[in-house]
């Protein structure tokens, strides 16, 4: 591919781009339409150097510093760090799956709402549009932030966002959805906001990547896209269910995220297990997870652990979930 788009005749590589190379921002448009039901304009999409660099320009062009932003409890952590360090205020509202959002009492201006897609991170279960545009409708954010963090072509419903709306923007990333290394991702924006976000992108990160844009938007329109997507997802379900049949019935586990499509799931503790020290204990045996506590509010009194199925596979995934388990029981049952 990347031998297929480096011609003379592509000055489209040579020069800087408005928001990303036109040609990938078309093909994000019609990949969206086929598979979240979004239906948007061309220039309402930026391109960004993943999750991160879009959820980052968010910040910096829509909020001030001292600004107030509302997350969820659990949240992304690396969300919350980007938030942390543009200096906004960061206000965690627990959400249960079952009765939404625990709404504060009282609250001040809320500048932005940052709010998992249609898949929750790190629970791994899906989301409900009804829990979000109430929690929106108390707070009142000047603007509504969705990462699109994982999804199906099904559970679009479940997402809040409006390409028609002045102060929805949708974050979406390749990089989760292929492979971490290719950092690649994007924003979909109110029309109004198009034109200055990509000034201000062009002015502080400048434009790149042409290469690495030109060659992902041939693999979209080749089929590659939708094709990898499709498998990997039938993949991801069969890899949860292995590791779900092995956690779901030990000691001290209050709840296991049901098997999905997604990258990563969710076991729930019992109150009481120190989840950090049970990480760091895992860790020791190269088992890698993270915990939950964390990354919750501090009137969220949830542990657990969060556990991803992108690595492994097949008999390795399988003899690893066996070690997993043997490694956990003796943890949960001291409480560590």
């Amino acid at each position: 591919l990347y031998a297929s788009v480096t011609v003379p005749q592509n000055a489209l590589l040579l020069s800087y781009s408005t928001g990303g190379y036109g040609p990938l921002k078309r093909a994000i448009r019609e990949f969206l339409a086929r598979w979240r039901n979004i239906h948007c304009d061309t220039e309402q999409i930026i391109i960004t150097d993943g999750t991160h660099n879009g959820i980052e320009l968010c910040a910096v062009a829509l909020a001030d510093v001292g600004d107030t932003v509302a997350m969820e409890s659990p949240c992304y952590w690396g969300a919350r760090n980007v938030f942390t360090a543009a200096g906004l205020n960061i206000d965690m509202l627990p959400w249960q799956p079952d009765t939404g959002h625990t709404l504060p009492t009282a609250s001040g201006p809320v500048t932005l709402a940052y709010l998992t897609g249609s898949h929750h991170y790190p629970l791994s279960v899906p989301t409900r549009a009804a829990h979000k545009q109430r929690l929106c409708e108390a707070l009142a954010p000047r603007y509504v932030v969705e990462d699109d963090y994982e999804f199906n072509r099904d559970d679009h419903a479940n997402l809040l966002f409006d390409t028609t709306s002045e102060r929805h923007l949708l974050v979406g990333s390749f990089s989760k959805m292929m492979f971490p290394g290719l950092r690649l991702g994007y924003l979909v924006v109110p029309r109004h906001l198009a034109g200055p976000m990509n000034r201000l992108r062009s002015e502080l990160f400048r434009e790149g990547r042409m290469l690495d844009q030109a060659v992902l938007a041939q693999f979209i329109f080749d089929g590659d896209l939708d094709a990898w997507c499709r498998r990997i997802q039938r993949d991801y379900l069969g890899r949860q269910q292995v590791l779900h049949d092995q956690l779901c019935s030990l000691p001290q586990v209050r709840s296991v995220s049901p098997p999905s499509s997604a990258i990563s799931l969710c076991v729930e503790f019992a109150p009481g297990v120190n989840d950090v020290a049970i990480a760091q204990a895992l860790l020791k045996e190269h088992l890698i997870v993270r915990p939950l506590s964390p990354v919750c509010a501090a009137s969220d009194p949830r542990v657990g652990l969060v556990m991803g199925v992108g690595m492994l596979s097949g008999e390795t995934l399988a003899r690893e979930a066996q070690r997993l388990r043997r490694r956990l029981e003796p943890l949960l049952r001291q409480g560590h």
